[in-house]
């Protein structure tokens, strides 16, 4: 969904709000909560403190000395499990209307708004034990913020007459996501389970679950919810700001002791998961290309052992990718793309241990074999000693991961922790993301215990034949009745059973061998560099470096770009890159497993110009590793078999993007349409169907022959190493090294006034219009980098005041859909701001009108705008280009980005603030009466149903072909008036 914050101290600090927020307001104050540090990670310069409020509210304070933003987060320990059986749905109901006003600030979109305006964001969510609302905003109006924020825990209106809008909201919001292959996944295999258990339920809610029932009227009921749930006791507040600990302590303080506090009503015993004698085999068809199969066990419930987490015991073999594994053995058959293991959140007393297993359409009509294999795995762990290697690296590994984790926002950390501290004991909150000591034998063997018959259930999704001798019974279709997706279920057959209890002597698979990549040496370098420089420059090579050692961590980051002429020019090309980088990735998945686990990570992607690696991690063996990769992409040698596999898997995927949430696929297809040499599904396929092995051996061949290298290495590496790998790798090219002429990624032409519609692909049932305005200039008047940016500038100025408008008017109050907003699309040199609306009951003219309606309005009331809102919005996205950089990958990928170019520019962001700081309120108005008011933009309509001839015609829209490098938009005849609307070819 979407929100949060709360009130003041002293009649000083009362005038410090009104003037901003200062650091210092609470440096003298003196509270009385004691204070217990927490735990922390090696390389986490946050300070952490739990405190306890006087009515019983658990608080974290983070003092975090690199906070820009500063944010809050409050869970509450309520959520769909304690929704009523008749109104399913409730507790996400509740999260909607807790946020449309307090008796304090009763506007209901005064927080959204203060928030916006503030260069800050917030949202909610509901999950299945609950819910959580968060937000982050600028520094000086912190303060503020949390006086908005904490009313809605204190006196909510709640008012009966918003009830209908937000069932509206909560149905659109249901609606939105009802062709998600996951959702209709997730829904259909809740029929497996125990009818009684919460966990069977329908949690989104939606106009049919959320009503007046006899003798239990809605309203009253939410009302129940909240005041036996949202009390201070049964919450989890987290505070992240660069502040003292006495002032957050005194802010939380003053905003959050008004909470009431109460008796938690004893909540009834969940029962068994699973109900016994219930079908456990499910049958499903998706409405998408796709083959998955699962099978998961009910184990006991897992939060408990939190310290040890026995259960990764099973993900860590089972979900091994590596030579021997289950993963590999299937995948080199060709029956399998892709497997992973996982425990699943505590339902309750139990958790469900779960392998999900991606077919390839052989591995559909090979099923069983797929089937017997993976019980086999499944007896040979259960049968084999608890090997204390793979405990002492998941403990091992974990600590690695928590000591040297990334620096995580002020936003995240705190909805992060909020979270924990309702599943686990508070002071534990920070120190439980890490396995602190290796699970006990007897724990283990507990688990293993319960992987049995009578635990399992299994469900196959696919549109192939089925497997019809798994089934006692015949197969009887059903329809879920929240997403419609198709059904059966049943018991197993003796022939299943069998394969469960008797698969052990099939297999051939291996458990894991010691990881030999876990890092030896944590210590760093003795060197820091201000910017990237060429360390080695060779014919047709060039290779940066730089020193960056500044955030305390033993990681690095490699890049490397071998580019070749023709690597993507046409769609052909395009699809064999594609089609080569993806079986390369295949062909090397099993020696890359054991690095990922240990912390090394990799990928290797297509581009316009050719392929590029990129490496991530600790920096001990990183080097060696890339050395590797390359060798590896330079050995490989494509099957038949292989190119098959990854050919019909690249098919299902460009056919499975029409799948996609619409208003993704709206950003998409905009992207697609404006940007060169980019090519439609539509094309892709059709090349991709006429390509051969031939094709690809061919391509590989030439693109081998001759290329260009750049590469870049930073972080804790020394120049002396970065020489040294910049040497290695120049010894493997030097014969094959070749001047190669770089295609930019450019903007495709528009004019200005240009109106452009086009239709994209998708199965939504919802109505999706991204209605977007693009300034021209920067394209067509050869601007300069300053007046590019100055017009950049403009838009994400014009984006923020506009945002929270557009979305209280055309969301809250005209109800037009859930997904709304505007966005700031601006790409290259191109300015793009889109409008976009996602509706579930709403036809595409309307949303057009309703679109087109708020521009017109806002061109006008935008002349009159007052001076310290726009003072607010230019200082927000001074604030945003002011952000420093808090992980390595923060200036890494921005670095190679410049790297990439013609010549670079490392201070680029430093010549954006100077030219978002001279401009004044004068400029923007007229280049808003200019761009806005004025029409002098090009417009495309990107829309996913057919638009009325009449809203064609009468908006002169003209239908463009995204093909090709030129916007070409063939002319719709108009019969009645016989016009005719040609876009030239520029």
């Amino acid at each position: 969904m979407t929100t949060i914050p709360k009130t003041l101290i002293t009649a000083l600090f009362f005038l410090a709000t009104l003037v901003g927020f200062h650091p210092t307001a609470f440096a003298a104050t003196v509270t009385s909560n004691p204070h217990k540090p927490l735990e922390k990670a090696i390389s986490d310069h946050n300070n952490y403190s739990l405190i306890t409020l006087k009515n019983g509210l658990n608080v974290i304070l983070v003092s975090d000395p690199h906070a820009e933003r500063f944010a809050a987060s409050m869970a509450v320990n309520v959520g769909s499990y304690q929704d009523p059986k008749n109104q399913q749905g409730l507790a996400h109901f509740l999260e909607h209307m807790l946020l449309l006003g307090t008796q304090k600030y009763p506007n209901a979109g005064s927080y959204q708004s203060f928030i916006s305006h503030h260069g800050g964001s917030y949202n909610a969510y509901t999950s299945i034990n609950s819910t959580n609302f968060f937000f982050d905003i600028e520094s000086k109006h912190f303060s503020g913020a949390l006086d908005r924020f904490s009313q809605f825990f204190i006196a909510p209106l709640l008012d009966p007459n918003s009830a209908q809008r937000e069932k509206n909201a909560v149905n659109a919001e249901y609606k939105a996501k009802f062709n998600s292959q996951r959702r209709r996944l997730n829904q259909a295999f809740k029929t497996l389970l125990n009818p009684e258990h919460p966990q069977s339920q329908f949690t989104v809610g939606s106009l049919d679950t959320l009503k007046d029932r006899e003798n239990n009227p809605l309203h009253k009921q939410l009302l129940t919810l909240y005041k036996e749930n949202y009390v201070a006791n049964n919450m989890a507040l987290v505070l992240v700001a660069n502040l003292p600990m006495a002032d957050l302590d005194a802010l939380a303080t003053k905003y959050f002791s008004a909470i009431p506090s109460g008796n938690i009503k004893p909540r009834p015993k969940a029962p068994s998961l699973l109900k016994p004698g219930a079908p456990q085999l499910q049958f499903t068809r998706p409405n998408i290309d796709s083959n998955t199969l699962s099978f998961c066990y009910q184990i006991d419930s897992q939060e408990k052992h939190y310290k040890t987490r026995p259960a990764r015991y099973l993900t860590y073999i089972l979900g091994n990718e590596s030579k021997g594994s289950l993963y590999a053995t299937l995948k080199n058959e060709g029956l399998i793309n892709s497997l992973s293991s996982d425990i699943s959140p505590d339902y309750e007393h139990n958790a469900l241990f779960c392998t999900d297993i991606r077919l390839t359409d052989q591995g559909t009509h090979n099923i069983d074999k797929v089937a017997s294999t993976f019980f086999a795995t499944i007896g040979t762990i259960k049968s084999a000693p608890i090997n204390p290697v793979y405990l002492e690296e998941e403990v091992t590994l974990s600590k690695l991961t928590y000591d040297y984790h990334n620096y995580i926002s002020p936003q995240a950390l705190a909805k992060l922790l909020s979270s924990r501290m309702l599943s686990v004991p508070p002071q534990d909150a920070l120190s439980s993301f890490k396995i602190e000591k290796v699970a006990s034998n007897k724990d283990i063997t507990h688990i293993l215990n319960q992987l049995t018959d009578q635990n399992l259930l299994v469900q196959l999704s696919t549109q192939h034949t089925l497997p019809k001798k798994w089934s006692k019974e015949p197969i009887t279709w059903h329809t879920e009745p929240w997403y419609q997706s198709q059904y059966s279920n049943t018991q197993f057959s003796d022939y299943f059973l069998n394969m469960v209890h008797f698969s052990t002597k099939n297999t051939a698979i291996t458990l894991p061998k010691k990881n030999p990549f876990i890092p030896t040496s944590l210590s760093m370098v003795d060197e820091q560099d201000k910017t990237p420089h060429i360390i080695l420059q060779k014919k047709n090579f060039t290779f940066w470096h730089k020193a960056d050692t500044s955030f305390q961590k033993p990681t690095s980051i490699n890049f490397l770009a071998i580019q070749f002429d023709h690597a993507a020019d046409t769609a052909k090309h395009s699809v064999l890159n594609h089609l080569w980088t993806r079986t390369v990735n295949d062909s090397i998945s099993e020696s890359t497993y054991e690095p990922y686990i240990a912390g090394l990570g990799y990928s290797l992607y297509p581009h316009l110009n050719g392929i590029s690696f990129n490496t991530t991690g600790y920096a001990d063996k990183q080097g060696d590793y890339l050395v590797w990769l390359v060798d590896q992409f330079f050995l490989f040698k494509p099957t038949p078999q292989d190119f098959q596999r990854i050919k019909a898997q690249l098919k299902k995927d460009l056919d499975n993007q029409k799948s996609r949430q619409a208003y993704q696929g709206a950003n998409i297809a905009l992207s697609s349409l404006i940007t060169k040499n980019n090519f439609t599904t539509k094309e892709l396929l059709a090349a991709l169907k006429d390509s051969t092995i031939g094709d690809l051996q061919n391509y590989i061949k030439n693109a081998k022959s001759h290329f260009e290298v750049v590469g870049y290495s930073t972080g804790d590496v020394s120049e002396a190493n970065a020489m040294k790998l910049a040497s290695t790798l120049h010894e493997r090219f030097i014969n094959r090294l070749a001047p190669h002429l770089s295609t930019k990624v450019e903007t495709k032409q528009l004019a200005a006034q240009e109106k452009l519609e086009y239709r994209f692909p998708s199965i939504s049932k919802d109505s999706t219009v991204l209605y977007s305005l693009i300034d021209t200039g920067p394209q067509t008047e050869n601007k300069t980098e300053y007046e590019s940016t100055l017009q950049k500038s403009y838009f994400a100025i014009l984006c923020n005041i506009l945002n929270s408008r557009f979305y209280n008017q055309l969301r809250t109050e005209q109800q037009l859909g859930y997904i709304v907003g505007v966005q700031d699309l601006s790409t290259r040199n191109t300015p793009i701001l889109g409008f976009l609306i996602q509706s579930p009951d709403k036809d595409t003219n309307t949303l057009v009108n309703a679109i087109e309606s708020f521009i017109k309005e806002q061109a006008i009331l935008l002349q009159t705008l007052p001076k310290q809102d726009f003072q607010n919005t230019k200082n927000s996205l001074l604030s945003s280009l002011k952000m420093g950089a808090r992980n390595l990958d923060d200036n890494a990928y921005d670095e190679w980005h410049e790297i990439a170019k013609y010549s670079q520019d490392f201070d680029h962001k430093k010549q954006a603030i100077k030219v978002v700081e001279g401009i004044t309120q004068e400029g923007f108005i007229q280049y808003i009466k200019q761009k806005i008011e004025q029409g002098n933009t090009a417009k495309i309509l990107i829309h996913n149903k057919a638009l009325d001839k009449t809203l064609i015609q009468k908006g002169h829209w003209i239908k463009a072909h995204p093909e090709g490098n030129n916007l070409t938009g063939h002319s719709l005849k108009i019969e009645a008036q016989h016009n005719t609307h040609t876009l030239a070819a520029n």
